[in-house]
């Protein structure tokens, strides 16, 4: 059975944003079809247009079975509200912070507030989370928690975040009013200065580091397992190193080797040094191999037209270790198994390894 998946870009100066959509065959000839983020406004209608024409071939009435909603930052939840608006919709998967208010009142210090106060402040603070629900409850469209171990549409598994962890990074988060910070110092992120040193890397001397974190908001991001019957993929949203130990470990209990099985990865958070170090990336792709060779994997990441990002020690990172690095730059990427060619559409260059890397600031 063929499947696709699309990484979808914007010919505009955007901020980058990740929108990805999918499908693959049923056995009676049909596609199950679903979205993974859906980046801005921008993306969300890009989408619209993508799908419509290229998944349902122009036609009205076409229906997406899924939609993930990896977290709540606007560059990844914005544009869902168009995939709601223009498509019949069979279930929205995203986690929603007041749901657990029960589990999270005894981290409360401000005596003042009540659950229903604290339910509120939640519903206000994640407020694209709450427009997508109510969205959702207008239409009648379920809506489902994202936690490991949920299955979607028989292929799809979350890996991460388990419901404990969630809870956590809701505590350290600075949009919830709870007794408990990260340990960073400040929301860590990428300077977006087109003014950047740069200093040598070598194939063999990787400069990426072990002790990165990344926000709260971002570990919350939803990973996703794609078992597909050609091969295999993995979604990571904007993830850090917990996210990834989680979904590590819990593929290593189900006897699932990610670095063995994984051909297909999405690069998280745009391609910043703040989301992968060189243990996860041994235990995901695979550790260094000789120099000029590839592996059969591939890597693609949502960045947007004339971005600073992907990293390029991050992309160097996946290169060292045989994998072909793909950005979308403002384009629109196709990966696809036994699935129909398109007119019009060509092959796109890999990204190579840099001599050259930005310092870390």
């Amino acid at each position: 059975m063929g499947y696709e998946i699309e990484f979808i870009g914007v010919n505009k100066e955007l901020q980058d944003a990740d929108a990805i959509c999918m499908r693959w065959e049923k056995e009676n000839g049909e596609y199950i079809v679903g979205v993974f983020d859906a980046g801005f406004k921008a993306h969300g209608e890009a989408l619209v247009e993508h799908i419509k024409k290229y998944y349902f071939n122009n036609n009205d009435g076409g229906i997406i079975d899924f939609i993930i909603c990896s977290h709540s930052h606007q560059d990844h939840v914005g544009g869902i509200k168009e995939i709601l608006e223009n498509f019949e919709v069979k279930a929205l998967y995203m986690n929603r912070p007041w749901m657990y208010v029960d589990d999270l009142y005894n981290k409360v210090e401000d005596e003042r507030i009540t659950k229903t106060s604290l339910e509120n402040r939640l519903r206000e603070r994640y407020t694209c989370i709450t427009e997508l629900e109510n969205i959702a409850n207008e239409k009648e469209i379920e809506i489902h928690e994202a936690f490991q171990g949920k299955v979607i549409c028989n292929k799809l598994k979350v890996l991460s975040p388990t419901k404990e962890l969630y809870l956590k990074l809701l505590v350290e988060s600075d949009k919830t009013p709870l007794c408990e910070r990260s340990s960073l110092k400040s929301r860590v992120i990428e300077s977006a200065s087109n003014i950047i040193d740069f200093f040598q890397e070598y194939w063999n001397d990787e400069s990426l580091r072990e002790n990165v974190e990344t926000d709260p908001e971002n570990e919350m991001s939803v990973v996703i397992l794609g078992e597909m019957d050609t091969e295999n993929f993995l979604l990571t949203g904007d993830v850090g190193i917990r996210g990834f130990e989680k979904s590590i470990d819990y593929a290593k209990n189900n006897k699932f080797s990610l670095k063995e099985k994984i051909s297909i990865y999405q690069i998280p958070h745009h391609g910043g040094r703040h989301n992968v170090s060189p243990s996860i990336l041994n235990e995901l792709v695979g550790k260094i191999i000789e120099e000029d060779k590839v592996i059969n994997k591939k890597a693609f990441v949502c960045v947007g037209k004339n971005s600073n990002h992907p990293k390029k020690m991050v992309v160097n990172s996946f290169v060292r270790r045989g994998v072909k690095v793909y950005k979308t730059g403002g384009k629109t990427i196709r990966h696809s198994i036994e699935m129909p060619k398109r007119e019009g559409w060509s092959q796109i260059e890999n990204l190579k390894f840099s001599t050259e890397v930005e310092k870390w600031s």
